[in-house]
């Protein structure tokens, strides 16, 4: 019997979508019997000492991004000032991340170091470089593990900040944006990789992995919005529930709060007219969406993708998109596969509209993800070589 290939994936904690393609991966893969997975957090579990924002403040670089960034809508110059402030923080902790990213990788022995966050991975490839050549200088028998970036952005935000020009690496991309971004690196000349749309979890794509939710109190006859602001929630989501108040509707609303309880408390202390359900956080979006005949929310490209994958015209809020969801509206726009508001007034016009609205006729491709990756990931498995030079296979 086969050993399983020992795949670590790199994430982060600011913001959901990070996580949720690290989890998505990783069902991915293991479900195929192939691959053993490791996730892991190294802002958490290895560096959060060399984080300056906690160091000299309240919060760490995560939770400002979360709490101040997400569930405050501090997405224009506030959001750039932070970047720029990570940015400095990477410069200035970037050896001593090396040496302790590179010293985990000697303890847990990967064969794959595969990046779903952005900004670090500079620091994850000179750390399997160290770890590759101390491999290699044993001069015992192995495999030399290899190394991918996955983008779960739409698009690269500025060049660099996903895919490092050098050649040590694999990049997976699931857009025509990032994919154009990684071919323009010549260095990585055979080692891009498309995807047909960002990864999302297979039950978004695969409807027998699905279950029917619990919608106790609405009416399977009248229409269904699933509103969902990412994982920290947003008290945007209080503003439309109440200018959805003031509307004359059918409709039916499932307020997903995310992680966010006192935006959960102050749903429900609105008393609104219309059926609703107002849920903390789940695991069973898909189950919700799939339910639904409309999608509210923040230009997020999971989201975005996880709402086109399931025949959902999305109607995304202009006003809280972070500078790298620009990419996500101008293909919703362009493509005419969903609508967009910025003011509470246009919100009102474009609700009333996508309710009226018959289904489309300009449904979004199948988004094959799900079997891509574990099909990409086969190959770069495929492609690892022995120490000494050799083509390993997957062992």
């Amino acid at each position: 019997m086969s050993v399983p290939v020992h795949v670590v994936i790199l994430y982060t904690d600011a913001g959901g979508g990070h996580r949720a393609s690290a989890f998505a991966l990783k069902a991915c893969l293991e479900a195929s019997g192939r691959y053993r997975v490791t996730l892991l957090n190294p802002y958490q579990e290895l560096i959060a000492h060399l984080d300056l924002f906690s160091r000299f403040g309240r919060l760490s670089g995560e939770n400002i991004y979360n709490e101040i960034i997400l569930r405050e809508g501090r997405t224009g110059l506030g959001c750039w000032l932070f970047y720029a402030a990570l940015r400095t923080n990477y410069l200035l902790c970037e050896r001593p991340a090396i040496r302790l990213l590179a010293r985990h990788f000697d303890a847990i022995r990967p064969d794959i170091a595969l990046s779903v966050m952005p900004l670090a991975n500079r620091v994850m490839l000179e750390a399997l470089k160290r770890h590759r050549a101390g491999l290699e200088s044993a001069q015992g028998a192995g495999v030399a593990p290899e190394a991918a970036v996955m983008i779960t952005d739409w698009a690269e935000l500025a060049p660099g900040v996903w895919f490092p020009n050098r050649g040590d690496y694999h990049a997976i991309c699931g857009t025509a944006d990032a994919l154009r971004a990684a071919r323009r690196l010549k260095r990585l000349n055979g080692r891009v990789h498309e995807m047909g749309g960002l990864l999302i979890r297979p039950e978004f794509t695969d409807p027998t992995l699905r279950h029917a939710p619990d919608l106790a109190g609405l009416d399977p006859a009248r229409p269904i919005v699933t509103m969902l602001y990412g994982a920290q929630g947003s008290r945007r989501m209080v503003t439309l529930a109440r200018a959805m108040a003031d509307l004359p509707h059918e409709a039916q609303v499932v307020f997903l709060c995310g992680r966010n309880e006192t935006l959960k408390a102050e749903l429900a202390a609105l008393r609104l007219p219309y059926p609703n359900l107002i849920l903390g956080f789940t695991d069973r979006v898909a189950d919700y969406l799939a339910a639904s005949d409309l999608f509210i929310g923040k230009p997020g490209p999971g989201c975005t993708s996880e709402a086109l994958a399931l025949g959902l015209a999305p109607l995304l809020d202009r006003s809280l998109a972070l500078p790298q969801e620009a990419a996500v509206l101008s293909h919703v726009r362009k493509t005419g596969l969903g609508r967009s508001f910025a003011t509470v007034e246009e919100f009102r016009r474009e609700f009333i509209a996508a309710l009226a609205a018959p289904a489309s006729d300009r449904a979004a491709p199948a988004n094959t993800s799900p079997g891509d990756i574990l099909a990409i990931i086969d190959r770069i498995a495929a492609g690892r070589r022995r120490i000494g030079g050799t083509a390993a296979g997957t062992a």
